[in-house]
Order: C-alpha cells, then structure tokens, then sequence
C-alpha cells in the first residue's frame, strides 16, 4: 500500500514535484502502536531489565514530531526527492541505545543481556523495537541510509528528551488504564513474562 502511494503521488506530480518521506520506527507521545512505549515504562520501572540482543545489533527509530516539522520545511523548501528517515545521526548499537534511554530516570536497573538468537526465538522474543533480530529479512530493517535526509535539514531530538516525553505522555490521562495494565500484565506482554525468560536465562549458565 506504501509503495502504491508512492507511485500515485509521482504519477500526479511528478518526480520534479514529490516529496517521498520513508520513516522506519517513529516513535513519540500519542503513538498508539505500544511498541517503542515498551522501553521508556519499563526502564522507569528499574530491577532486573532484559536486554535482548547482541551488543552491536544495530536499531533505528525517529521522534515523529522530527518528521513532521521536517516534511514542513520540505515542502516549505519546495524540495522533492524521495528520503529515508531515521535516526539517530550516528550508528548505533542496541546496548547504547538502551543506556541511552535509560538516563532519561534515575531508576536503578541491572541489565539482563540475552545474546543468544536460538533462545530468544524459543521464548518468542524476536522483537523489542526499536530492536528486531537482525536475521534473514529483517537483517536491514536498521541499517537504512539517511544521509540524504540529513543533507536536506533532518534533525534528532535527544533520545533521553523523546523517551522522558512519552514516559509522560503513556502515565497521563490522555492513555487509558487498560491498556497501560495490558502493556505491564497482558497474559502475552513482554514485561509480564520477562521474569521467567530471565529465570530460564540463568539457568542456561551462559
């Protein structure tokens, strides 16, 4: 459907006269999707926090609100071209990601890291967005180019300010009680099963 849109854009305007904007994760308050809220609720939470992942598998994600200004000033720019937007500026890494966001609390955390792709598959754990298990099809799902967006204005807001937002925004009232319990104690929620994985994980000994 994306890539239909695409087409039907350029066929109305023209290359000369389009503005082709491809986000990979967005994230930020008001996002409904309960993905990216994950990390920001749970590392405010502290204890005891899995880490799923190798150190370097690499994650990308975006503050909406960076898009939409910046597809404003596109069109104010009367700019056209079609643009990967993603962030952050530099590559970067699933633990340095999760450390990141995590001086966004003082919550005191001991990070669980799970290396291992056979025993997160097993517990069903193939994703944590911004991290996805960097295998088969989804092996470039974080290593998309944004130099072009860059060159043409695309700005990051820090990653601590992003998360501290959300973590704002998911404990207000504009978030409905039901799903923040769904999110912290649903029978298929992460964070509700995530002290059994922990529990499995050590008696692996790795």
């Amino acid at each position: 459907m994306k890539a239909n849109n695409e087409i039907e854009v350029m066929k109305a305007f023209g290359k000369d006269r389009s503005i082709i904007v491809r986000p990979t994760y967005m994230m930020g308050p008001g996002d409904q999707t309960d993905r990216f809220t994950y990390w920001p609720e749970r590392l405010a939470r502290g204890g005891e926090v899995m880490l799923p992942g190798k150190a370097d598998d690499p994650v990308q994600y975006i503050d909406v609100r960076d898009v939409a200004e910046w597809m404003i000033r596109l069109a104010e720019e009367r700019k056209s071209g079609v643009y990967n937007a993603a962030g952050p500026a530099s590559a970067t890494g699933m633990h340095a990601f999760v450390y990141g966001a995590h001086a966004a609390f003082n919550s005191k955390v001991e990070f669980v890291m799970i290396p291992d792709y056979d025993f997160l598959t097993k517990h069903n754990v193939l994703d944590a967005i911004p991290w996805i298990m960097p295998v088969g099809d989804n092996y470039g799902s974080a290593r998309v180019n944004i130099e072009f967006a860059v060159a043409n204005g695309l700005t990051f807001t820090p990653l601590a300010e992003s998360v501290r937002d959300i973590h704002e925004w998911w404990n207000s009232d504009a978030v409905a009680q039901a799903k923040r319990t769904n999110m912290i104690s649903g029978a298929d929620a992460l964070m509700n099963n995530e002290k059994k994985i922990i529990a499995d994980w050590k008696r692996t000994g790795k």
